[in-house]
Parts: C-alpha cells; sequence; structure tokens
C-alpha cells in the first residue's frame, strides 16, 4: 500500500547504487579468519609451553589421574550442566510461564548446553537447537528470544559475579594482576552482577523481577564455579596452589575461551591456563589434566547430548508410524544435517590425531605377530586420508548431499576397520562405531542430488577445516620432536618408525584437503544465468499461496528459482551485490529447504550476498539453522474478518468515519477485472495525480506499480462520487483459498476527500468478511515493536531511534496509530543476512530495489 509502506519502501526515482567498497570485502574476510588466527595462536603457544616435556612425562602424569578423580570430576561436570540447564528452566519460566512437561524442557536445555559448549559460535554453533524444539512445540519465538537473552546475560552475570568473590578473597597466581587491582576489579564485578538483579525494577517487561533474576544469578554462578572445580578435582594433591585460585584462573581462561568463539574454546582454553598455571604446576601434570578434561567437562557431555537425540530419534519414528504426523520429524529433519556435520567433523578429527601419534609399544608387538608390515603401513596412511576427507565431507552433510552421506559412512567403517589394523586402537574404533550408528538411522535426510563441489566452502569453514588439520599436524611434530629430521625418514618402513609413518600421514591428508582448495579455487564461475519464467508455473505457486503478498510474483522486475519440481519457489532481484528475496517461499513450504540451500550457494558462487526481505517468524528457524543472522524491520498489521466489526464502543471513531463517508455521496464499488481492463485509463490518472501530489515515483519489489499487465490480473476497491466517476481505488489482493486479503496500491485523485483511504479500508473489510475471507492484511509497519532494552542489540536501538525521531525521513510512528485503529494482530517481520556485517549494505541495496534508488528518498528531508 503506497501510503502505509516502510521507508524501505519509499519511492524516488531509479537510480543505479554505487558498488559497496573495496574495504568492505576485505573487513569480511577478516573478520571471518579472526578466530582462525587465535587457533594459529593457541597451536603455538600450546608448543612453546609443552616442549619441555615427552610423551612418557604425558603417560605419566594420566597414570595420575585415577578413577577417584574422574569421578569426582564428573560429578562437577554433572552440577555444572545442571545448572546451566536450570538458567534455561528459569528462562522459560518467566518467558514462558509454568513448564507443562519438565522433562521435556530438561532435555531441550541440556540439548542446548551440550552443543553450544562444543560448537560455540562458530559455524556449526547449537544456537538455534532451543528455537527449533520450542518453537516447534507451539513456544511462541519472541518467548525463545526472551530464554536466550536472559539465559545469556544471567550466565554472564553468574560469571561476574564468582570472578569478583574469587578476586577479593583467592585471587588467581597471575604476574599482571597486582593484588590491589584484583580487589578493585573484584569489587565492580559484583556490583555490575548485583545490577544485573535489580534491572527488572526499570523495565518489569524487558527482565524478570529481583527474586528470580537473584536465584539465576545464583544458579549461574554455580555454573561456573563448578566448571572450575571440574579441572581441579584432576590434578594430584600438593599441586603448590589452593583449590580457590585454581578455579578463578580456570573461570577467567573459560571466559577468554568462550569470547572468541572458537569451537569449544579448544586450544584456547588449553594455553591460555598453561600459560597462566606454568609457574605453579609441572607441565606434564597440567598437560595431562587439561586433556582429560577436555575429555570428561566438553565432550563426554556432547556425546550423552548426541546418544539422546538417537533415542529421541528412534521413539519418533515409531510415533510418527502411529499416528501418521509430519510435525515432530521435521523438528529433526533440520538437526540432523548439523549433528552429522558435527559427527564428521569429529571423526575426521580422530582419525587424523591417530594417524599422527605413536603405537603404543605392547601393541607394537601384538601387529607384529598378527600383520604384515606392508598391511600395517598403508592402514595407517589410508586412515589419515579417510580422516581429512570426512572434515572435508561434512560441509556436504550440512547441505544434505546424499552422495556426502554415502561416502561419510563408507569412511566411517574403513575407519572403524583401519583403527584396528593399524595398531589395534580399539578405543578409536568404538567412537568411530557410536559416530556411524549415529549417522546410519538418518539416511532419509539426505535426499539432495547436488553435486560435492558445486559449491565454494566459505572462509568460516576453510578456517575450521584448517583449524582440525592443524592441531593434528602440530600434535604429530610434538610427538616427533625429539628425532632429527632425515631425508630418509620420508621411505623408512618399519613397525617402530612411527615418524615416519606421520610424515607420511600428513603429506597425505594435506593432499587431499589441497585436491579440494584446487578442485574449488581453480573451478570456473558458473556464469549468471537467470530461469526462465513461466507464467503458468507462477500463477499456480502464487494461487497455492495462503499469503496475499505472494501476488507480486505478477511484477515483471522479479527472477524466480524453482525447485526441480516447480512445488515450490522464490521470487528476487538483483541489486549492487544483494540477492534479495521477497518473503517466504511460494508453494509447498516442505520442498523449502533444497531450494534456500540452491539459491544460496548459487548466489555465492556468482559473488552475490543472499538476502531475504520481509521474512515472517515461520521462516525463521530454517534460516536460523542455515546460520543466517535475522533482524527486525517491523510488526505486520493482520485484522481477523471473522471478528471484525462495527457495532459496540470499540470501533466507534471507524463507525464516525463510515458515516461521514456515507453523508457525503460516495460510493463503494469492487470493479472486476474485465471492467478493471476497459477502464484502466481512468485509473491512470487517478494514478497519475496521486504521484503528482506526493511529488513520488512508482516503487518495486515489495510494492506494486501502475503496470498495466499487472492491474489487469486483480479485482479493484473504487470509490466513486456523486456523479459516479472514480475518485480512488487500490487493487485487491486474495488468496485462492480465502484465507487472507489485503491491498496494493492505494490511490486518489485531488479531488477525493480527506479521509477517503480509512473509510476504503472499513469497506474493503467489510466486503471482504461478507465474502467468507478469514483475515485482511494491513501491510508492515517499519521499525516498530522492536526490545528498547539496554541490552537489545545494536541494531534495535538504531532503529528505535529512528522510529521515533525520523519523521523527516518517513511517518513511522503515524502509520503504526493509523492501523491501530483496527485493533490488528502485530506479527514481527524480519531481514536475514549471512552476517551481522552485511546488514547496512544489505538494508541500503533493499533500500535502492524498492524505491528505485537513495537519492531521492533522502532528498524527501529537504522538500
Amino acid at each position: 500500500m503506497d501510503t502505509e509502506q516502510p521507508a524501505l519502501d519509499s519511492e524516488p526515482d531509479q537510480l543505479t547504487p554505487a558498488p559497496p567498497p573495496v574495504w568492505h570485502g576485505w573487513l569480511v574476510r577478516v573478520g571471518s579468519l579472526l578466530w582462525v588466527g587465535l587457533s594459529v595462536w593457541a597451536l603455538h603457544g600450546l608448543h612453546q609451553e609443552w616442549s619441555t616435556f615427552s610423551l612418557e612425562d604425558l603417560g605419566h602424569a594420566f597414570s595420575q589421574i585415577g578413577p577417584r578423580h574422574i569421578a569426582l570430576a564428573l560429578v562437577f561436570t554433572i552440577l555444572s550442566y545442571l545448572s546451566n540447564v536450570g538458567l534455561g528452566m528459569l528462562g522459560l519460566f518467566w518467558a514462558g510461564g509454568p513448564i507443562d512437561r519438565v522433562g521435556r524442557e530438561f532435555f531441550v536445555s541440556f540439548l542446548a548446553s551440550a552443543f553450544t559448549m562444543n560448537a560455540g559460535g562458530s559455524v556449526l554453533g547449537g544456537g538455534s537447537i532451543r528455537m527449533r524444539f520450542d518453537a516447534g512445540n507451539g513456544r511462541r519465538l519472541a518467548a525463545v528470544a526472551r530464554v536466550t537473552m536472559f539465559s545469556g546475560v544471567a550466565d554472564w552475570a553468574g560469571h561476574a559475579l564468582v570472578c569478583g568473590i574469587l578476586l577479593i578473597f583467592a585471587p588467581p597466581p597471575l604476574e599482571w594482576l597486582p593484588l590491589r587491582l584484583a580487589g578493585v576489579v573484584g569489587v565492580a564485578l559484583i556490583l555490575s552482577s548485583v545490577g544485573m538483579v535489580f534491572l527488572g525494577l526499570l523495565r518489569r517487561d524487558a527482565w524478570p523481577r529481583p527474586g528470580l533474576a537473584a536465584v539465576a544469578l545464583v544458579v549461574a554462578a554455580v555454573d561456573w564455579a563448578c566448571a572450575g572445580l571440574a579441572l581441579w578435582a584432576l590434578f594430584p594433591s600438593g599441586i603448590g596452589i589452593g583449590v580457590w585460585e585454581l578455579v578463578a584462573t580456570v573461570v577467567l581462561a573459560q571466559a577468554f575461551a568462550a569470547v572468541t568463539h572458537v569451537p569449544g574454546g579448544i586450544g584456547v582454553l588449553e594455553v591460555t591456563l598453561t600459560k597462566a598455571l606454568s609457574g605453579t604446576i609441572a607441565a606434564p601434570t597440567l598437560a595431562g589434566a587439561l586433556v582429560v578434561y577436555r575429555m570428561v567437562y566438553y565432550l563426554l557431555p556432547f556425546f550423552v547430548a548426541v546418544l539422546l537425540l538417537q533415542l529421541r530419534e528412534v521413539r519418533l519414528r515409531g510415533a510418527t508410524l502411529r499416528r501418521g504426523g509430519r510435525a515432530a520429524m521435521r523438528r529433526w529433519t533440520v538437526l540432523a544435517p548439523r549433528l552429522a556435520s558435527l559427527l564428521a567433523l569429529g571423526g575426521g578429527f580422530v582419525l587424523l590425531l591417530s594417524a599422527n601419534t605413536p603405537m603404543e609399544s605392547n601393541r607394537r608387538d601384538l601387529m607384529a605377530a598378527i600383520l604384515p608390515l606392508p598391511f600395517v603401513e598403508a592402514s595407517h596412511f589410508v586412515s589419515s586420508l579417510c580422516g581429512a576427507t570426512l572434515v572435508l565431507l561434512a560441509r556436504g552433510l550440512q547441505r544434505r548431499i546424499q552422495l556426502a552421506w554415502w561416502l561419510t559412512i563408507g569412511l566411517f567403517s574403513g575407519g572403524v576397520l583401519f583403527s584396528l589394523t593399524k595398531g589395534f586402537d580399539w578405543e578409536e574404533a568404538l567412537i568411530l562405531t557410536f559416530m556411524l550408528l549415529c549417522l546410519l538411522p538418518n539416511r532419509e535426510h539426505f535426499y539432495r542430488n547436488a553435486a560435492l563441489w558445486s559449491h565454494r566452502f566459505t572462509v568460516g569453514w576453510w578456517g575450521l577445516i584448517l583449524s582440525l588439520t592443524g592441531a593434528s599436524l602440530w600434535l604429530s611434530y610434538f610427538a616427533a620432536r625429539g628425532i632429527p629430521y632425515q631425508h630418509e625418514l620420508w621411505w623408512q618402513f618399519a613397525f617402530d618408525g612411527d615418524a615416519s609413518r606421520s610424515l607420511r600421514a600428513a603429506v597425505g591428508s594435506c593432499t587431499v584437503l589441497g585436491i579440494a582448495a584446487l578442485a574449488q579455487g581453480l573451478r570456473p564461475a558458473k556464469a549468471a544465468r537467470p530461469q526462465p519464467i513461466d507464467a503458468t508455473q507462477v500463477s499456480a505457486l502464487v494461487a497455492a499461496s495462503s499469503n496475499a503478498d505472494a501476488a507480486l510474483a505478477f511484477l515483471d522486475d522479479k527472477d524466480f528459482t524453482f525447485f526441480s519440481e516447480a512445488r515450490c519457489g522464490l521470487m528476487h532481484a538483483d541489486q549492487g551485490r544483494s540477492r534479495i528475496v521477497m518473503g517466504a517461499p511460494l508453494g509447498d513450504t516442505d520442498a523449502a529447504d533444497d531450494l534456500l540451500w540452491r539459491f544460496v550457494e548459487t548466489a555465492e558462487d556468482e559473488g552475490m550476498r543472499p538476502v531475504f526481505y520481509h521474512v515472517p517468524v515461520t521462516e525463521m528457524p530454517r534460516l536460523v539453522d542455515m546460520g543466517f543472522k535475522l533482524y527486525k524491520l517491523g510488526e505486520e498489521a493482520t485484522v481477523d474478518l471473522t471478528a471484525f466489526t462495527l457495532e459496540g464502543p470499540a470501533p466507534r471513531k471507524l463507525r464516525h468515519a463510515r458515516n461521514h463517508f456515507q453523508r457525503s455521496g460516495l460510493r463503494f464499488t469492487i470493479w472486476d477485472t474485465d471492467t478493471v481492463a476497459t477502464r484502466l485509463a481512468e485509473l491512470r490518472a487517478i494514478s497519475n495525480s496521486w504521484l503528482g501530489q506526493h511529488s513520488a515515483a512508482e516503487k518495486g519489489f515489495s510494492l506494486g506499480s501502475f503496470e498495466e499487465n499487472y492491474m489487469r490480473r486483480f479485482p479493484c476497491a473504487v470509490v466513486e462520487d456523486v456523479a459516479g466517476e472514480p475518485i480512488a481505488f487500490a487493487n485487491v489482493w486474495a488468496t485462492t483459498d480465502k484465507s487472507e486479503l489485503s491491498v496494493d496500491l492505494m490511490r486518489s485523485s485531488a479531488s477525493a476527500p480527506g479521509g477517503v483511504m480509512e473509510a476504503m479500508f472499513i469497506e474493503i473489510m467489510l466486503w471482504g468478511r461478507a465474502q467468507g475471507y478469514c483475515s485482511f492484511n494491513l501491510g508492515m509497519a517499519p521499525l516498530s515493536g522492536l526490545s528498547t532494552h539496554p541490552l537489545a542489540p545494536l541494531w534495535n536501538q538504531v532503529a528505535t531511534r529512528l522510529f521515533r525521531r525520523g519523521e523527516t525521513y518517513y511517518n513511522f510512528q503515524g502509520l503504526r496509530n493509523f492501523k491501530d485503529k483496527f485493533s490488528p494482530q502485530w506479527e514481527p517481520r524480519y531481514i536475514a543476512v549471512p552476517s551481522a556485517w552485511n546488514l547496512p549494505l544489505a538494508l541500503l541495496d533493499a533500500t535502492a530495489l524498492i524505491s528505485g534508488g537513495l537519492q531521492r528518498t533522502l532528498a524527501k528531508r529537504n522538500a
């Protein structure tokens, strides 16, 4: 609707925007490579700190960690995860009311904790786990977002409380932290954590009351303290540092590791603690405890979460077969590729690590007795190739490629066999077998027939792959650092030739990665070839849609990407470097997963930035799982026509507006498409008059324009004066199933009286109710409904200020107030971008695409 759309929908003339600055692309690359650099720094630091002892010293350190130590560490680990789960439960209680099914909520909270702890903010982060499960079980996404925000803020407040107390009473042995400074920082941290408790007194709608916030603060503090105590439990007695000094050091190191967003903080946590405690605890003892801590506190809960997901999958299969339902399975369909990717990365990393560690002496003698040397050497080399290939296949699994699943199953099976034949590593074989069993039930979730190399890896994926490979290569160097390098090592074959086998394995894994990089880097880029537009196909998808704005597909300014069976489609257009999708997928949404992946891959291969504009709530989980960041654009108003009435005291103003309309002698009528075609010249005259009054030009993309072919497709609501001449019109969008009714162009001539548009809205709603339509879409109020909490994201704060003070550019608040007259239901709408860095340029490109250029939009300020 021309008079009532977002600032992004303003009406300047066409203008080709300048291309994005060169520095932007480099800035994105630097941000993506930052955590890779941190991983390299961590490996370099570990090499420096751990180069003073041998593997025998490390083995002796492992022998000092007995069952009692591990049992106590497990107790503290369980308490830590229970506390983390408790934060989620408290958040659910605050945001969503009473918890009906404690077991299910506990399950979801534990999964979110385990995945987030191990994946963090990487490309496989587990932040969408709660959204996927909670949204699928009927909880509003707004409530889920509140839970996530509450848990995150409370968790860091608990960290501040623990750090503050320990800095005052048990400061860690850090040379750069004097006792007096530690006390001052501790007091500041305690005050900040206590301040979190009382945020609810300022905004009760955005934060819980002090009682609940205080409970959350204590629970979070227990979580962080138990995380530190779990490491303390693994040290032998008499290590030269007090328990709480050690806990303070661990808590500070874990916070630093979490901020880096390196998956699980791997490497960063170890090097930070090693540097902090190297002067107090012997290096082998510290290294042994850290390795076991990584397994007990991080990996063990993750594998438990994987096992629980598998058990749930088996249970849901039976329930689905009995009930014939699909909703529960749809949630798992999105989670399975993410879990499979993590398993492939984990399994590949295990094989790479194993290929770069020496064989145990007792197992070496066993292998020499039962297997020939060439068989053992070949198994060792091939296992390294399997590991590198599995790491590469993780991306294909995330993209749901069928071939990637089959290859992964084959490589896991081969990995189990080679683990036994290269050194009788039965522990490794058991781990790989468990991962294989987790993958086997999920065959149908990998249905895409796309080529494995049809899409180049992103910088983040290459960073993750190179980090894992680099860690394994460093371990190889660490294990053999006492052996001087000689050229003869490359062709020495012996059961005790561990260094030679590691060298050959490193070359094999690097060769696999190098071939993959060359295959992607040298592959010629595909030329941009828009799919031919089949008008019949587009019409069928629009007719099948339950959203009235699907009619925008009939504008001539869009390209289309279709699913192979034409059951689903996307309408999009290019602007600058952005390829922008309008709204939700058209047609069968069950087919949208493959369609969205194909669209994103094609856009990135052609050097375009994929952007999703005007995203409804129903599409949020799908895009979050694909790694997109969503930012709220505003809220869309929908009126329930089944309950719409002018009777009673509430709609008194609407009733008066309609009475005034009728007393003026004006008449409302609906022209069918045949009448519109014959009287198009009259409508064009009204349109031109309206454009002249507002000094505006035609829009596009998210709003219609006065194109004759476009106008002929729809009936029009028309207001005629006393003489029967049309003075205002609106073309009517209507879904085939009568679920939604809306209007696009709303234009009036200079002779139309004031208030004619409001009266036209009322008449269209009454007409739609009489025709059996369920709802009327009033369109979006831009930048409205965004959180104003001080802890809200920067975009919310900027957009809220623009909403309140941007009347020079657009009547934001007036539009919201106008639509509120009809007592609508408001639903949020979002823009989705690959990363936060892309948001400013994506918004500029969307503005230029819709408005025809930024210059005339900004010129309205001086009009």
